[in-house]
């Protein structure tokens, strides 16, 4: 948030008090903050290193390992960001078992 100016070079600038709104809600939502089971499993994976990106976890890859990597570009999900093309919980802070799309039905 400190550096919207130069956002994976994009300019995403905001007036102050957005800037504000948003950084309040992303540290009060973070992984540090959350006891949700992923969150934590996620942060755990991740030590000391720097990452940007929920995909470049360890905790991620193992999880998502048996996923064949042309399913990720298939039209329906286009990358491995785009979470909630499986996760249909996802919006809700959840990742449950039982909310995971079938991946047959992105063949």
């Amino acid at each position: 948030m400190s550096n919207l100016e130069n956002h994976f070079g994009d300019d995403a600038s905001l007036k102050e008090k957005e800037t504000q709104n948003i950084l309040g809600f992303l540290l009060k939502n973070s992984a540090q903050n959350s006891t949700k089971e992923y969150s934590v499993k996620v942060l755990n994976s991740i030590g000391n290193k720097d990452i940007i990106a929920i995909t470049q976890t360890s905790f991620w890859k193992k999880e998502h390992k048996n996923i064949p990597k042309e399913l990720f570009e298939n039209r329906k999900i286009k990358s491995k960001a785009n979470c909630k093309a499986c996760h249909t919980d996802i919006e809700k802070g959840l990742i449950e078992d039982d909310k995971i799309k079938d991946i047959s039905s992105f063949m």
